[in-house]
C-alpha cells in the first residue's frame, strides 16, 4: 500500500464519525416544524433555539481546538460523540424550552470539539490532495444531513418525533466504536502551546475568516426559517424531509470535485466566485411562489454549495503553519457558528416580523459584503500565492 494510500484509509475513522455528527444535526434541523407544531413553540423561540446551539459551538471550538495540535484529537471525537448522545436523548424527553436550549446547546457543544479536531488531521495527512480530501470531509458530512431527513421522516411516521430524536442517539451510539480507530496524526504539534495567540493579526486568515462569514450567514438564514418557509406553504413532515434530503445531495457527491477544482484553479478566486453567485440565487428565495420552485432554487444552491463547500478551509488553512491547523480551524469553526447563531436568530425575527422576501434580501446582501472584503484581504501583496518562507509549501495554491 503506498503512502497516499495509507493516508486515505487513516482518515475513514474520521469521515465516519462526521457522518454521525453531521446525521444529528441533520436530524434536528429537520424536527423544527414539529417542535412548533406540538410544542407552541413560536418562530423566535425556534431561532433562539438554534442560536444555542451556535453559541455553544462557538465556545467549544475556541477552547478545544488547540488541544488537537496536541495530538488529542481522537479523544475530542469520543467525548463529543458521547455529548451528542446526551443531547439527543435531552430533545427526545424534553417539554419546555429552555430543555431544547440545553439540548441544542450540547449538541452544539459536541461539533465544536469535533469538526476542528477531524479538519486538522484532514488538512495534515495528504497536504498534495488537500482539497478532495476536505471535499470527502464535506461529502460525509453532506451525506450525513442527507440521510437525517429520511430517518427522522421514516421514524415520525411510524412511532413519534421524540422517538425520531432516540432513534438517531442510537446510531450515535453506533458509531462510537469508530472513535477507538482514530489515530494522532504524525504532523508538526504544538508543543509551544501558542494556541490562538496572534491568530487574528494574520491578514490572509481575517480574509478567508469573512469568506467563512458570508457562508454562514446563509447557513444560518437556513437552518432557522428555510424549513417553517416550507411549513408555511403547506408542505408536509414527509415533504420536508425529502427537500432537505434533495438540497444535500448534490452537496454530499460533488464535493470532493470541488476540493480539487479548487485546489487546481486556486480557492480564492474558485470560492469568491461561487459564493457570490449564491447570494444572487438567494435573493430568489423570498420571490419565487409556491414549493416547488423554491425547492429547485435550493437544488442549484446545493450543487454550488458542493462546488464551494472546501474553498475557505484550505484558504484557512494556507494562512497558518502546521502545527496551528487545528487552533485555526476551530477559529474558523467559531466564526462559523457565530455567524450562524447571529444570522439565524436575526433573520428568524426578521422573518415572523416581515417576511421572507425581507429576510432573504438581508441575507442575500450581507453575503455579498463580506465576500467582497474577504477577497481583497486575502490578496496577496506581493502577486505570489503566499509569501516566501510561509511552512506549508505545498499549500501556496489556494491563495492564487
Amino acid at each position: 500500500m503506498n503512502q497516499t494510500s495509507k493516508s486515505e484509509a487513516r482518515l475513514l475513522p474520521y469521515y465516519f464519525i462526521l457522518y454521525g455528527m453531521s446525521v444529528g444535526l441533520g436530524g434536528i434541523v429537520a424536527l423544527v416544524a414539529e417542535l412548533k407544531n406540538n410544542l407552541g413553540f413560536s418562530d423566535f423561540d425556534i431561532g433562539l433555539t438554534i442560536s444555542s446551539g451556535f453559541a455553544a459551538a462557538f465556545v467549544a471550538s475556541l477552547i478545544t481546538a488547540p488541544l488537537a495540535d496536541r495530538g488529542h484529537a481522537p479523544l475530542m471525537l469520543r467525548s463529543a460523540l458521547v455529548i451528542g448522545i446526551i443531547s439527543l436523548i435531552t430533545l427526545s424527553v424534553g417539554q419546555d424550552l429552555w430543555h431544547y436550549l440545553v439540548g441544542r446547546g450540547a449538541y452544539g457543544l459536541a461539533l465544536g470539539s469535533a469538526y476542528p479536531a477531524a479538519k486538522r488531521t484532514v488538512i495534515v495527512a495528504d497536504p498534495e490532495h488537500m482539497g478532495r480530501n476536505l471535499g470527502r470531509m464535506g461529502a460525509a458530512d453532506m451525506s450525513g444531513f442527507m440521510t437525517a431527513p429520511l430517518v427522522v421522516t421514516a421514524l415520525t411516521a411510524l412511532t413519534s418525533w421524540r422517538i425520531a430524536f432516540l432513534g438517531i442517539a442510537i446510531l450515535l451510539f453506533a458509531v462510537l466504536p469508530a472513535t477507538f480507530k482514530a489515530q494522532p496524526d504524525t504532523a508538526e504539534k504544538d508543543i509551544d502551546r501558542q494556541g490562538l495567540k496572534g491568530l487574528l493579526r494574520i491578514r490572509r486568515l481575517n480574509g478567508a475568516l469573512l469568506v467563512t462569514m458570508s457562508m454562514f450567514v446563509l447557513i444560518g438564514a437556513f437552518e432557522a426559517i428555510w424549513v417553517l418557509e416550507l411549513d408555511h406553504r403547506g408542505a408536509s413532515q414527509t415533504f420536508i424531509g425529502l427537500a432537505l434530503t434533495a438540497v444535500a445531495l448534490p452537496i454530499a457527491v460533488l464535493s470532493p470535485i470541488g476540493g480539487t477544482l479548487a485546489q487546481k484553479y486556486g480557492a480564492r478566486k474558485w470560492g469568491v466566485s461561487i459564493w457570490m453567485i449564491h447570494a444572487v440565487v438567494t435573493l430568489f428565495y423570498g420571490l419565487v411562489p409556491g414549493l416547488w420552485i423554491l425547492l429547485s432554487l435550493a437544488f442549484f444552491c446545493g450543487v454550488l454549495e458542493g462546488f464551494g463547500f472546501s474553498a475557505a478551509s484550505m484558504l484557512v488553512s494556507a494562512a497558518v503553519s502546521e502545527d496551528r491547523q487545528a487552533a485555526a480551524q476551530g477559529l474558523m469553526t467559531a466564526v462559523e457558528v457565530g455567524t450562524g447563531a447571529i444570522a439565524s436568530l436575526g433573520m428568524a425575527a426578521i422573518y415572523s416580523s416581515s417576511g421572507d422576501t425581507l429576510a432573504w434580501l438581508v441575507t442575500s446582501i450581507s453575503m455579498s459584503i463580506l465576500l467582497v472584503a474577504g477577497y481583497i484581504l486575502t490578496k496577496p501583496e506581493d502577486l505570489k500565492p503566499v509569501r516566501p518562507g510561509v511552512p506549508l509549501e505545498k499549500l501556496r495554491r489556494p491563495f492564487e
